[in-house]
């Protein structure tokens, strides 16, 4: 009886450690391979908007994750056009600040498409971006319909330690837990969850070499969804835009409206495509 008391006490003991001390974390070298997801994309028919629902124009919002900005997200951008979306950047700059701070920069872009449109905005956020999608809809349900997260942590502010490591050496901001002093989150973990009447997605994967990939997952089993590929090549990968079609076609407004008509304010607002040739009707 006291092995098995004593076994039971084990057990338990381990159960109740956070999910990255009982089981081994992400292997960041996986990382190096996020080449072969942008290669997949580039071959697959999905690039070219075959074989995936068509839009019906509704605002897009994309956001960038941690140490990146809008630029890394240009592929999306214009594939979500191709198939009849209306995509906007998310204006916050390099994704490496006090986490209110980018939310609030996030929320501004998002009540100004909001606007512009007159329709709910969706938001796309990779990795950090995802948890700043989710801050804003808490707040802000009226301009918010639909939050797709990619790879981003839902139930922690936690990545590969060499990350975080990556985080303090290049940069005088801290991103776990208050980021700053001056940080006004009152969070350990600054992950809120969403009203039930925001539609919310998770795409993860197995193989996420930075981020611990049960971290990526919704409470709610049937909203998630398993991709392969690397944590940094999530928004190269096909099948992510394969699933982000399905998800967005969802939601679909009552009219369809041309995305062409609204290009030149979009690049006006996006420095980065300030240049950029207008999209076809």
């Amino acid at each position: 009886m006291l092995t098995a008391s004593t076994g039971a006490l084990k057990r338990s003991r381990r159960q109740a450690r956070p999910t990255h001390e009982r089981e081994s974390g992400p292997f960041i070298w996986r990382e190096a391979l996020w080449v072969l997801d942008w290669f997949s994309l580039r071959l697959s028919p999905v690039y070219l908007g075959f074989g995936v629902p068509r839009g019906d124009g509704s605002p897009v919002v994309l956001v960038p994750g941690f140490l990146t900005t809008d630029a890394y997200l240009v592929e999306m951008y214009f594939w979500l056009g191709r198939i009849g979306y209306a995509p906007y950047f998310s204006g916050i700059g390099i994704n490496a600040d006090c986490v209110h701070k980018l939310t609030q920069r996030l929320e501004k872009t998002v009540q100004d498409v909001h606007a512009e449109t007159g329709r709910p905005v969706q938001i796309i956020g990779h990795s950090l971006g995802g948890s700043l999608a989710r801050r804003l809809a808490l707040g802000r349900p009226d301009i918010v319909s639909h939050i797709i997260s990619l790879g981003a942590p839902i139930r922690s502010l936690e990545a590969h330690p060499a990350l975080m490591a990556a985080a303090k050496w290049g940069t005088d901001r801290v991103v776990h837990p208050r980021l700053r002093d001056d940080c006004e989150c009152t969070s350990d973990h600054c992950v809120p969850t969403p009203a039930p009447s925001i539609r919310r997605a998770a795409l993860y994967s197995r193989d996420d070499g930075l981020i611990d990939w049960r971290n990526c997952l919704e409470p709610d089993p049937s909203l998630n969804h398993e991709v392969g590929g690397t944590h940094i090549g999530l928004v190269f990968n096909p099948h992510v835009y394969r699933i982000v079609a399905k998800l967005l076609a969802q939601t679909k407004g009552p009219s369809r409206r041309r995305v062409a008509k609204r290009a030149g304010k979009r690049a006006s607002r996006n420095p980065i495509l300030a240049d950029a040739p207008r999209q076809a009707a």
